[in-house]
């Protein structure tokens, strides 16, 4: 009798557990659709002002959703296979860069383009940046208007340059893209700037900005604070600093200071100013993204790397580490190239980062923060 006892009491027992188990399922999962209740896009399409609609969200959010957010990835082939797919729900990506690599013809780039906005839409994502650098496009690719070279947009009266950007925007809006990486700040630099002179520098792009907003756009100037200093050299930061505060970083000022917020990012080249910082790149560096960018002009929006896989071979580090080491500097998105590897890596090295608290909970809500506040400005969706 009493085996029977103990047997019956012990199968009870395991019973009672059983259920306490199943409860606990239950209650987690319920505890998991109450997060699933609050979507991204209801509170996309909510009344609220902006920034809640961004606490709100940032409050749901996952860190890895997070960590997610601060990689900007570039994808193989013309195509938005399997892989490619994996490859945006494994990291859940900010956004995909389009190269060349990427460009056929328009409706090629138009399915390119949707399967990755169905891709992140079907995963639950944020609304991805999908991103392309215009002034990169080759002009051998006729499916696509032709656009004068870098160098030349300078040279054509104002009428021409709002004519040929607004027939720019709406055909890259209308195969999907979001988000366009231009107009260039820069001075003077071969094959890559528009003009030498600052204000019309400032004219120029401010005008093309004004074209992108209307056209639904966002998008990006390049590269704070200079692509190049030339022969240039200084003996301090503060002569740096004047130097620049008279050509490249005179046109960030008033673009920073006329643009509307958070309609915009600013990319973050990899030129070493050693008086100001003579151990990081600019997009390595706290003292110009941080200090400088943020602290003394007052920007406040989103700031991009230029591609990590550059800087970190300049800088003579691993990929990830160069990653993590511009979250801390202040930048909030770091753009890669379509090697998985590096995207992996890179990926590891930001969630050991936040594990480890290399980059602060403070610092990653910052950047995500950022961007949120420019993905949640809806008239531009």
């Amino acid at each position: 009798m009493n085996l029977f006892l103990r047997r019956a009491l012990c199968g009870m027992a395991l019973i009672v557990a059983a259920i306490g188990t199943v409860g606990c399922q239950h209650e987690s999962q319920a505890e998991q659709e109450e997060v699933r209740t609050v979507s991204y896009r209801a509170v996309m399409q909510s009344d609220k002002p902006v920034p809640e609609k961004v606490n709100t969200w940032l409050g749901a959010m996952s860190q890895e959703d997070k960590i997610g957010q601060l990689m900007m990835i570039s994808l193989h082939g013309s195509t938005v296979g399997q892989s490619q797919k994996d490859v945006i729900r494994k990291y859940r990506v900010s956004g995909v860069m389009l190269t060349n690599e990427n460009l056929n013809n328009k409706n090629q780039v138009k399915a390119f383009t949707s399967d990755i906005m169905q891709t992140a839409t079907t995963a639950s994502m944020v609304t991805p940046y999908i991103g392309i650098n215009r002034d990169k496009v080759l002009s051998t690719n006729e499916s696509f208007l032709r656009l004068p070279e870098p160098n030349r947009w300078g040279q054509l009266p104002m009428e021409r340059i709002i004519n040929l950007v607004t027939r720019s925007a709406i055909e890259m809006r209308d195969m999907g893209f979001n988000l366009i990486v231009g107009p260039n700040a820069n001075l003077g630099v071969p094959n890559v700037s528009y003009t030498s002179d600052p204000t019309w520098a400032g004219h120029m792009d401010l005008a093309m900005a004004e074209r992108y907003q209307i056209n639904h756009m966002w998008f990006a100037y390049n590269y704070f604070p200079a692509v190049s200093l030339g022969d240039a050299s200084f003996e301090t930061a503060n002569d740096a600093k004047a130097y620049l505060n008279n050509n490249d970083v005179s046109v960030f000022k008033r673009l920073i200071t006329q643009t509307t917020a958070n309609t915009y990012m600013l990319v973050i080249s990899h030129v070493q100013i050693p008086a100001i910082d003579n151990e990081h790149l600019a997009s390595n560096s706290k003292a110009i993204i941080t200090d400088w960018l943020r602290h003394e002009l007052g920007y406040n929006g989103v700031v991009m790397t230029d591609r990590v896989d550059v800087g970190a071979l300049q800088a003579n580090q691993k990929i990830g580490d160069f990653a993590v080491n511009s979250i801390v500097a202040g930048s909030d998105l770091v753009l890669l190239d379509a090697d998985t590897g590096h995207i992996d890596e890179v990926h590891r090295a930001l969630t050991q980062a936040v594990a480890n608290g290399t980059i602060s909970n403070d610092r990653l809500n910052d950047a995500v923060k950022h961007i949120l506040l420019m993905k949640m400005q809806t008239q531009l969706q």
